[in-house]
């Protein structure tokens, strides 16, 4: 009987010991210092900007004269289709049973004339108003050059060359000491002026 009582002794007190031991460090694992173990780990921080691009609208392309008009302003087109460009004032005061009315054109200091029968009968221009710098205030050698139908006629003006492209259509230029004093785009059949 002592001898079962000391084997059960040793079993607990071997029971007892396994308990209450430390494991063996284990010496594959790193290990890791003091400091860093109380510091929490690296976090990674995402941010996100929403950052909105506007482009910004194209200023409208200038017009410019040709052979069928200025930009939107079309000759033969009718005076309430021409208010409607914005390109042209209100008319400048024609008398109600005049055959055309009178009208500015926008930011050029040149006018237009619009029949009431025919339409816009026609446009005067100066050099801002062309793309390839003839109108009122270009000289005549740069006139000649740009022009090369230009055919001399008169009484009112110095020249006068076809549309290109446009049968219905020619260019008036007036010229006074080498100067366009007067440049026009104007219908062939106009009823406006001579």
């Amino acid at each position: 009987m002592n001898r079962s009582l000391i084997i059960v002794t040793i079993a607990a007190a071997l029971g007892l010991t396994a308990c209450t031991s430390t494991p063996a460090p284990d010496n594959t694992a790193t290990t890791t210092p003091p400091s860093a173990a109380t510091t929490p780990p690296n976090s990674v921080v995402t941010q996100v900007v929403t950052e909105t691009v506007t482009n910004p609208v194209a200023p409208p392309a200038k017009p410019v004269i040709g052979s069928f008009g200025y930009g939107d302003l079309k000759l033969g087109m009718s005076l309430q289709d021409a208010l409607n460009t914005k390109l042209i004032s209100p008319d400048l005061g024609a008398k109600p049973e005049a055959a055309c009315t009178h009208h500015d054109i926008t930011g050029t200091g040149q006018k237009v004339w619009v029949s009431r029968t025919k339409g816009v009968a026609s446009i005067s221009f100066n050099t801002s108003m062309s793309s390839d710098g003839v109108g009122v205030g270009a000289t005549e050698e740069k006139l000649k050059a740009e022009y090369t139908n230009l055919v001399p006629t008169g009484p009112n003006y110095s020249y006068a060359a076809d549309a290109d492209g446009n049968q219905s259509a020619q260019f008036l230029f007036g010229v006074r000491e080498g100067k366009l004093t007067a440049a026009v785009l104007l219908l062939k059949n106009q009823d406006c002026h001579n």
